[in-house]
Order: C-alpha cells, then sequence, then structure tokens
C-alpha cells in the first residue's frame, strides 16, 4: 500500500499530510529564491553589454554573492514555518511541475527588477554622483537636448578611472542587498509580509543579517577591498543602495496587494 498506518491515532494522518505539503511548499520557496535570484546576476551583466555600459560586477563579485548572500538565506527558506492556510488550499496535480509557466516568468520578472536596481546604482555613480544633478538629465531629457544627454552621458578617461571602482562597489552591494531583501518576498507569493511577519523565521533573519554583516566587511574590511576590489562607501551612498536593493521587496508587496484585490 502506498501508506501504513501504525497506530489507531489517525489524526497523524493529518499531521503526516501537513507535513508533507509543509516540506514540499519549501522546496519551491527554496529554489524559487535561487533561480530568480541568478535571474538577477545574469540580465545585469546581459543588459549592460545591450545598453553598452562598461562592466558594472566584476567575476568575483559575482561568485562572492553566490557563495555569501544567497546560501544562508535559501536554507532559512527551506525551513520555512508551515503556512497556517496551507491545508486549505486545492490538491496540487500528480504531475504538476515545481517550476512552471509562471512561476518561471515571475522568476524572470523578479530578476529583472533586481538588475534594474543593480544598473540604476551603477549608472548613477559612474555618470552623475558629483558631477550632474538628476534635475539636469530630466532637463535636457524634456527639452530633448541630446547633445546636453550625450555629454551627461560621456566620462572622459581620467575621470573613468577615478568612479569605475566606486560604481562597480555600489552595484555590487545593491546586489548582494536586494537578494536579501528578496528572500522575504519568496515566503509567498500571494500573502504580505506584513501579514505573515518579519520575525515569523528567525531563521531567514539571522539569516539575512549575517550575510549583511559579511557584505558590509567586504566594502569595509582593508583585506577584503584588496580581493573584491571594492571601496569604502559614504553615509549618502549607503542610503542610496537601500533605497534601491529594497525596490524588489515593494515591488512584490504591490503586485500581492493588486492580487488581492482582484480577488
Amino acid at each position: 500500500s502506498d501508506m501504513v498506518v501504525t497506530e489507531d491515532n489517525f489524526a497523524s494522518i493529518v499531521a503526516a499530510v501537513e507535513e508533507g505539503l509543509g516540506i514540499y511548499d519549501n522546496i519551491k520557496k527554496f529554489i524559487h529564491y535561487l533561480l530568480s535570484c541568478n535571474a538577477g546576476e545574469i540580465l545585469v551583466m546581459f543588459i549592460a553589454s545591450l545598453m553598452g555600459l562598461p562592466m558594472p560586477l566584476l567575476p568575483i563579485h559575482i561568485l562572492w554573492v553566490n557563495l555569501v548572500t544567497d546560501g544562508l538565506p535559501a536554507l532559512a527558506l527551506g525551513v520555512d514555518p508551515v503556512d497556517k492556510d496551507i491545508m486549505s488550499r486545492q490538491p496540487r496535480k500528480k504531475d504538476e511541475k515545481i517550476v512552471n509557466r509562471s512561476s518561471l516568468w515571475l522568476m524572470i520578472f523578479q530578476g529583472l527588477v533586481i538588475a534594474a536596481g543593480c544598473l540604476t546604482a551603477f549608472s548613477y555613480v559612474y555618470y552623475l554622483e558629483d558631477r550632474h544633478s538628476l534635475g539636469e538629465v530630466f532637463r535636457a531629457l524634456f527639452a530633448f537636448d541630446f547633445s546636453q544627454l550625450v555629454s551627461i552621458f560621456t566620462v572622459d578617461e581620467a575621470t573613468k578611472d577615478l568612479v569605475m571602482g566606486r560604481a562597480r562597489t555600489v552595484a555590487f552591494v545593491v546586489l548582494a542587498f536586494s537578494q536579501d531583501f528578496h528572500s522575504y518576498n519568496c515566503r509567498s507569493q500571494t500573502v504580505s509580509l506584513f501579514k505573515i511577519g518579519f520575525f515569523t523565521n528567525i531563521k531567514l533573519v539571522g539569516a539575512t543579517l549575517v550575510s549583511m554583516t559579511l557584505n558590509a566587511l567586504a566594502i569595509y574590511n582593508p583585506f577584503f577591498q584588496s580581493v573584491l576590489k571594492t571601496q569604502p562607501l559614504s553615509f549618502s551612498e549607503l542610503m542610496l543602495v537601500v533605497c534601491l536593493a529594497s525596490f524588489p521587496l515593494w515591488v512584490m508587496e504591490i503586485i500581492k496587494l493588486v492580487r488581492r484585490l482582484k480577488r
């Protein structure tokens, strides 16, 4: 038989089914998180090459993110507490895939949001910081002053050497921190994090704090600076990092809200 009951307490069958559903659900969260983060890393490099931008990340940066940032939150998602409503869901089909078409498109979209934040940070520091304001960019844009736009987004060789390391550092930290924020999205694709609660998975909180601490060491510790080719960031740059890195979280919260309103 497919199931053997070893005791006369049939309530254990319900508990076993609930445990199985919880394990399957956490496997999906684990895979969804890793694939969407990897999609973000791929899209950063792909979009940068399409737009003719300098390489925003070094190979060592991507290796660091995969080893340090991805691993701990992914493991914490694998032991996420079972959703309270898991037994009220519709049973899944026997041939249902862990990654279906809709979840694949969602991963690509989330990766695109992560990539957008990373490239925005890189472009701001590389082209604008301490040289041009966003007001200048918008004035030239709305006035269709393309010669001014070309002038703003042209970096001479002397300036390039000064700003490249800083721009890559900002892009690297935004990519790493955005994946930490994104891990909270993966706890549920429909229920708001504010309803689930930030601290209902203490392991995930601890994992993201450890990840962020290691990423802080990557930009402020002299040894890691020499290995990762990073530079210390100013307070204003850190605020920029936090704003852009948290963008995937807010985007998904808006999408979840729209889904709930449609229902």
